[in-house]
């Protein structure tokens, strides 16, 4: 799942590129992208194109970029070029294969993505632009889903955050470093996380929903300032169990 604004800065084309990769693996796997904006009809054209295996029509549109974004200035989406410049022979057939398997859904209150997000297996904020703050990724992980951020700004302080309570060879699947091998490293967290057996990624959601409510639940952000503002907390109860 994908939940944010349809903006080039989002990274929205460096998970649909990824996708056709998690289908070969997991060919019941299914994508959901929320949320509005000026960029949709690309995301939509871009689809179509990976549903025709059709990467000449992919690198055309990589190659307008921020053109396509309601008559904005041209520029490429380099990280999207770069994976097609490198991409596996057999990754066309893998995009037609995958054609129908991700679905658009429009703007969705805050309660109702609330409702939904606790229904999936992951949810991938891609932003290739810098974050005050993961919400996103921390509003996931409350849910006991596993977020997956862009190894950076304020992404980067909730994913290291969350890590804290994963096994150790669970904990890069938080976060992609962007570069010109983001693609297949948006693909690599969410194979290996699907391919977790159910009671693994159970008690790694319940983690991090524990870890996201000490953090930044209304109590755990009261703690946090009280403790930075007077070094104390017991004022305070401590964050119950979620």
């Amino acid at each position: 799942m994908f939940v944010g604004k349809r903006i080039v800065s989002k990274g929205v084309d460096l998970l649909v590129a990824a996708w056709p990769l998690v289908v070969s693996e997991h060919p019941d796997a299914r994508l959901l992208l929320v949320g509005f904006g000026e960029y949709r009809e690309a995301i939509e054209r871009l689809l179509e194109a990976f549903g025709r295996g059709d990467l000449a029509a992919v690198r055309e549109i990589a190659a307008r970029g921020r053109g396509l974004e309601g008559g904005g200035e041209a520029g490429t989406l380099r990280m999207l070029e770069a994976f097609l410049a490198a991409a596996p022979g057999s990754y066309a057939d893998a995009a037609r294969e995958a054609a129908g398997s991700v679905a658009l859904c429009g703007r969705l209150e805050h309660g109702e993505v609330g409702r939904l997000v606790p229904a999936v297996d992951a949810l991938v904020f891609p932003s290739t632009f810098p974050e005050a703050f993961g919400m996103v990724a921390a509003e996931a992980a409350a849910a006991g889903v596993l977020p997956v951020s862009a190894d950076h700004s304020g992404m980067r302080e909730v994913s290291r955050a969350l890590a804290e309570v994963l096994p150790p060879d669970q904990r890069d699947l938080l976060s992609f470093p962007l570069g010109d091998a983001a693609v297949p490293a948006i693909a690599d967290r969410l194979n290996r996380w699907l391919a977790l057996d159910p009671e693994s990624r159970r008690e790694a959601g319940a983690a991090l929903s524990s870890r996201a409510g000490e953090l930044w639940s209304w109590l755990g952000v009261a703690r946090g300032v009280l403790a930075a503002s007077t070094g104390r907390i017991d004022e305070l109860p401590p964050v119950p169990e979620t």
